[in-house]
């Protein structure tokens, strides 16, 4: 199975909220590649279904990745592909759960000091990928970005129309911001853990 097969299997498994078909073809999956691909590939699923209207649902998939193979979250540590999307997204939701089944299994056996230089390993990843994104947001300004509301319901002066194209613009602004709240929520709980 190739990655776009995975992709169509685990997206048909997921519009159809079969969970037993998404799991076998993880399993199915994995024995084709590499962890490290595998690991990269499911990161890269969540990555494109991400939303944060979907961010529970996102979190529920990584968390049944994790628990059929809890290497992959753990992979190339600090710069985990599980770990990299949840700050990337900002995402609280996903980093809980990166949190609550990776990194809390691994550290029980560690002592403090293990644990303190783990989590100060997070935050310089979580604080490298923010001062890299940051910077690339750029403001986005009524009439020339978007152009707002064209019209409103007649029967309802509540609900405005607004063209396609702005809504995205408009979705895509809602997401950044809550990508750069999320991120400095999710390093404030990295700081909080040391």
């Amino acid at each position: 199975m190739n990655k776009e097969e995975l992709f169509k299997e685990l997206n048909d498994s997921y519009d159809y909220g079969d969970k037993k078909r998404f799991i076998e073809n993880v399993k199915s999956y994995q024995q084709s590649a590499t962890e490290e691909a595998a690991s990269r590939d499911f990161a890269e699923f969540i990555f494109l279904k991400y939303s944060t209207f979907k961010a529970d649902a996102m979190a529920g998939l990584m968390q049944m990745i994790i628990r059929e193979s809890p290497n992959l979250a753990l992979l190339q540590f600090p710069e985990n592909f599980f770990y990299r999307l949840a700050v990337i997204k900002g995402s609280m939701d996903l980093y809980e759960c990166y949190i609550e089944e990776a990194v809390i299994p691994f550290l029980k056996d560690k002592d403090e000091d293990a644990a303190s230089e783990y989590y100060m390993e997070l935050v310089c990843v979580a604080e490298k990928l923010n001062d890299h994104f940051f910077p690339q947001y750029v403001p986005c300004i009524k009439g020339m970005d978007f152009n707002g509301v064209f019209a409103t319901y007649e029967k309802d002066p509540e609900i405005s129309l607004i063209h396609h194209q702005d809504y995205e613009t408009l979705n895509d602004v809602v997401e950044k911001y809550n990508a750069i709240i999320g991120r400095r929520d999710i390093i404030k709980d990295l700081y909080d853990r040391n």
